[in-house]
């Protein structure tokens, strides 16, 4: 055979990789909110009002399994737990991982609604300092100064 016939072969292998590797990443999505509606069960009915990026999921596995999974696989900046809950920090989203009949909810959230919303919880955990996030510089010791 020619070596046109190798080359064209080749190219064509080529093409089809890009093609498959780019569907993979663009159909999981990216971050924990692409890994959290991927892998767990869609629930619109158990999204919190009052925050349209909110969305909410279920699993009938308890927080704690739940939130190592998530941990895994995308490794939170904070993740804070107590009686209510686990909540995880990213640097846009965070998610939050409650008890829900036998299993568990979580919200997917901008960090900022999720700061807002569970203050009480995270305030002095997730490094922010003022009920609204904004003091937070989070570039090392005497960043910004």
């Amino acid at each position: 055979m020619k070596p046109k016939f190798w080359f064209a072969l080749a190219g064509v292998a080529a093409v089809l990789a890009l093609i498959i590797g780019l569907v993979t990443v663009f159909s999981t999505g990216t971050g924990p909110r692409g890994y959290v509606a991927n892998t767990y069960t869609r629930a619109a009915n158990l999204d919190l009002s009052g925050d349209s990026d909110n969305r909410a999921y279920t699993s009938p596995k308890a927080p704690s399994v739940v939130a190592f999974e998530i941990s895994q696989k995308w490794r939170p900046q904070s993740q804070y737990t107590d009686s209510s809950g686990i909540y995880l920090r990213y640097s846009s989203d965070a998610v939050v991982i409650k008890p829900y009949q036998r299993g568990s909810v979580i919200h997917v959230m901008d960090a900022r609604h999720a700061y807002n919303r569970y203050h009480s919880h995270v305030g002095g955990v997730w490094g922010w300092s003022s009920p609204r996030g904004e003091s937070f510089r989070g570039r090392g010791p005497g960043a910004g100064k």
